[in-house]
């Protein structure tokens, strides 16, 4: 690869071959060891980066400075930056992983946060978006079931979808009114709290033996219930008790109650599900989306504790 040679002058490395893990990643073998490098599409990391720096946060593998003391290299047009390798704990079991990246999540959002003045208009503005999806997604699945209604055979999924439609219905309905409990709340509000938040969970991202996660390339500066929401759009890719792992995070941070009550009505605004010609794929999805259900209406009752 063309990098060989700015790797040498750039790090002081000796390269001697490259593995591709993905499109961006290769694990670089070099005289001196192993090293990641990533390719990325532009520069914003280093303002990520220079955040990492000045919290002094732990939590993150380390990325190697050039002979320039920056992280970030360009040549022919590509940039990249260089890390240590480090080998995948794949034998450790992924409740574990889960719980220690959600302890990561805590102490990445705790030792971040920090108030942000806001107008009036940008919680008007934030409600009205969100009830607008509330609303379009109420008509869809509302035309969802008048389709399987007037169906004169139900497949299995039919029957599925119609049996625990009131449950999707009932779940949107409570969405509606947590946000007007979110409303009442805000509307005396000026300020909101604002944290780094992580936003890209993957298990191979986890390092727990070196007590690190990698990959920085998502973080950005939002509300720390993004991070916990994200989670939950990823089920049933994690089908644990979300009941006993979150509690690796909530006992190190407590929600406002406006984070809290903005949580409960993101979580309840019920995903969009694609149904097509294959019944396997179909009861797939719609049991994904009943373990959904299942999922935030346990979370709920957790939050709804002052």
């Amino acid at each position: 690869m063309y990098v060989s040679k700015v790797i040498k002058e750039a790090y002081a490395l000796e390269v001697i071959g490259y593995i591709k893990v993905s499109k961006k990643v290769y694990k670089v073998k070099c005289k001196e060891g192993f090293f990641c490098l990533k390719f990325v599409e532009d520069n914003s990391i280093t303002v990520v980066w220079d955040h990492i720096e000045s919290l002094h946060l732990k939590c993150f593998l380390p990325i190697i400075k050039n002979s320039r003391q920056q992280i970030l290299t360009t040549s022919e047009g590509k940039t990249f930056y260089l890390s240590p390798w480090l080998a995948n704990d794949n034998v450790i079991i992924k409740e574990l992983k889960l719980k220690f990246y959600y302890e990561c999540l805590a102490y990445l959002h705790t030792t971040s946060f920090f108030n942000y003045s806001v107008s009036k208009s940008f919680f008007k503005r934030q409600i009205e978006d969100i009830e607008k999806i509330i609303c379009e997604r109420k008509l869809y699945y509302e035309e969802l079931m008048k389709n399987f209604e007037t169906l004169a055979y139900r497949s299995p999924t039919g029957w599925m979808f119609v049996l625990n439609y009131h449950r999707i219905e009932c779940c949107l309905n409570n969405a509606l009114e947590l946000l007007e409990c979110y409303q009442n709340y805000v509307c005396n509000l000026d300020s909101i709290r604002l944290c780094l938040t992580y936003n890209n969970f993957n298990y191979n991202h986890i390092m727990m033996k070196e007590s690190k996660l990698i990959s920085i390339d998502y973080i950005k500066i939002n509300l720390c219930i993004y991070d916990i929401y994200n989670m939950y759009q990823k089920i049933p890719e994690l089908i644990f008790d979300f009941d006993i792992i979150l509690d690796s995070y909530f006992c190190k941070l407590k929600l406002l109650k406006e984070e809290r009550l903005l949580l409960q009505c993101l979580l309840h605004v019920v995903p969009i599900i694609k149904l097509d010609h294959d019944e396997i794929n179909n009861i797939i999805t719609m049991s994904r989306l009943l373990y959904y259900l299942d999922s935030i209406s346990s979370l709920n009752k957790k939050l709804s504790i002052d």
